[in-house]
């Protein structure tokens, strides 16, 4: 399961979503688009990593990747 994979952490929109202190971190927050227009919060240390991901999260699913974008965006 990916969570195991790594320290990044994900969070689906049914979720509560709290906000987060990324200040002091090399983490940032990225909004994941799948084609079954689900969205996924992960975090990544850059856009290379959470596009890597992203995809690995969507092929979990057997779904598509549509987008990945920093939520600071």
């Amino acid at each position: 399961m990916l969570l195991n994979q790594s320290p990044n952490h994900v969070q689906h929109d049914d979720a509560s979503p709290q906000p987060l202190d990324l200040s002091h971190s090399s983490l940032r927050e990225y909004h994941v688009t799948l084609s079954s227009g689900e969205t996924i919060y992960i975090l990544a240390q850059d856009t290379e990593e959470a596009a890597w991901l992203a995809l690995e999260l969507a092929a979990d699913r057997s779904l598509y990747l549509v987008d990945v974008v920093p939520t600071d965006e």
